[in-house]
């Protein structure tokens, strides 16, 4: 069979929040150890895989497009390569299309859920891949790939690649709040700053994951990066502060920033969304969603 013919593929490519993020200490080859409860958006971005192109291309379109690598260095683009490499298939002549409604560089993982709603799309397509091989796969190019091809509400520990699904959160509002700035090696940065810190201990992740998921609570939700983003985005303490002056409510730090969030009843969120008028970020009205791929 050829590498991959036929029809399009298409299929959303979900962000992701942390409800909780520990980092417990370095580890020997060079990352961090972490444990962290991973929770899908229903704000995705749109992943299309068009065949018989002549070429391993990738596009990228819609609002969030800017500042997305349209070249080998995109993780779409790597995990084709390395599903290929494992499956010993010829890496196939395809176009990518990525339709962009995440943010980039914001901490909330869309280049990651691009690159494993790929992988899915093209496990799906060719039919003899197995899960083992598709998170080989999504590990070979980052820490957060593999969470997207569960989805939904999890627990990662390890450097990320370690997955346990967890019951389904009840849904959500979630709304963003998306800062004009970011940093180049935004994660590494934060990492290095924690290392000057105490580490957790994932007592915060442990006691998240025994609650019951109706018994959530944004107070609940915590963020070891909060510690020091502060003092790596400069500008982010003032919007934190008068986000949570207007709203009344805590909000909380996205991955590894810099976008914030709040997380609350659904019938909450348009007056969430609406409090940020006229503050210096991009707000987005988004809810929890279940996963697209677990069985």
């Amino acid at each position: 069979m050829p590498p991959f013919e036929g029809e399009p593929l298409a299929a959303p490519a979900p962000a992701k929040i942390n409800l909780t993020l520990e980092v417990l200490g370095l580890r020997g080859d060079g990352y961090h150890e972490i444990d962290t409860v991973l929770q899908t958006l229903e704000l995705a971005d749109r992943v299309t895989l068009f065949p018989d192109r002549g070429a391993l291309t990738v596009e990228a379109c819609g609002p969030f497009a800017g500042g997305t690598p349209c070249d080998d260095s995109n993780l779409a683009v790597q995990a084709i390569i390395a599903l290929c490499r494992l499956t010993g298939r010829e890496v196939p002549k395809l176009a990518i299309r990525l339709e962009k409604h995440i943010p980039p560089a914001g901490g909330l993982g869309g280049g990651a859920s691009d690159a494993a709603t790929v992988l899915r799309l093209l496990q799906r397509h060719w039919g003899d891949v197995p899960d083992e091989t598709a998170i080989s796969a999504a590990n070979a190019i980052g820490s957060d790939e593999a969470y997207f091809l569960l989805g939904g509400t999890a627990r990662a520990t390890g450097r990320g690649e370690i997955l346990t699904p967890l019951p389904d959160l009840p849904e959500r509002g979630v709304v963003l709040f998306v800062p004009p700035f970011t940093l180049e090696r935004k994660t590494a940065v934060m990492f290095r700053a924690l290392d000057a810190l105490q580490f957790d201990t994932g007592a915060v992740t442990r006691a998240f994951v025994d609650r019951p998921p109706g018994q959530f609570s944004p107070v609940d939700v915590y963020n070891a990066f909060e510690r020091v983003a502060f003092d790596v985005f400069r500008g982010l303490s003032v919007l934190w502060q008068q986000l949570e002056d207007r709203i009344g409510d805590p909000v909380r730090l996205a991955g590894a920033g810099p976008t914030l969030f709040w997380i609350g009843p659904l019938e909450e969120g348009q007056r969430v969304a609406a409090s940020a008028a006229g503050l210096p970020c991009t707000v987005i009205q988004t809810k929890t969603a279940r996963s697209l791929w677990r069985q």
